[in-house]
């Protein structure tokens, strides 16, 4: 239970400070105390990433301005749900167009390596087409689905729970943070944090937006 509180005590915190002015001092700080807190509760509700290494101190020697860019979770579900309708219009057109006999004979052929006959050479031919446009179309749906997740995760984040994603817009805005961490017996070496968070338009109260650790690696 002390954990819990502690854990909802920073979310709030980070809540709070993160989404006024630049916010990136307070998270940084808020992320690095948790890592060496090992709290894992309070890194997942304003991190995607964690930090396994044992952290002594750290320092800020640069911010850089903010990128901004299209929120992608509305054209990410309008993606899903296209590529969804091509896969189910594929198959409508195979059974339309598929004698289902002739394709179980073509395939016990095949099963057997043996030769499709010149009568079932046009059914074998359909067959091997429809095919690869479902293996095709299932990996691009699967691969939409992935980064529709991936987006969803982040989004929710940084503004809490999106009831839907379609036609969702905004902006995500974005900027690095230059920092020199000591680790334990190490001397400072230079990382860089990634910040995100995403500003949506639409109906109703305006929603709290902050700051999302993304991402955090040696800088090169």
């Amino acid at each position: 239970m002390r954990n819990h509180g502690a854990a909802l005590a920073a979310f709030a915190v980070v809540v709070v400070t993160a989404a006024c002015g630049g916010g990136e001092k307070t998270v940084v700080d808020q992320y690095f105390n948790a890592v060496k807190a090992k709290d894992d509760q309070t890194l997942s509700s304003f991190a995607a990433v964690k930090f396994d290494k044992p952290v002594e101190s750290w320092k800020i020697t640069n911010v850089s301005e903010e990128q901004r860019a299209p929120v992608t979770a509305g054209e990410l579900t309008a993606k899903v749900k296209s590529l969804e309708a091509q896969l189910a219009q594929n198959m409508k057109d195979a059974r339309a167009t598929l004698d289902a006999g002739k394709v179980e004979e073509v395939l016990a052929l095949k099963k057997q390596n043996k030769p499709v006959p010149a009568s079932l050479q046009s059914t074998a031919t359909d067959y091997d087409k429809f095919t690869r446009a479902a293996a095709d179309l299932r990996k691009q749906v699967a691969a939409a689905k992935d980064a529709l997740d991936k987006e969803r995760r982040h989004m929710t984040l940084s503004v809490g729970t999106v009831d839907s994603l379609e036609g969702v817009t905004g902006e995500v805005v974005s900027k690095t943070v230059d920092l020199d961490l000591t680790l334990k017996d190490e001397k400072p070496a230079p990382y860089v944090m990634t910040l995100r968070k995403y500003e949506l338009q639409r109906e109703g109260p305006r929603a709290i937006s902050r700051w999302v650790v993304q991402d955090l690696k040696p800088r090169t």
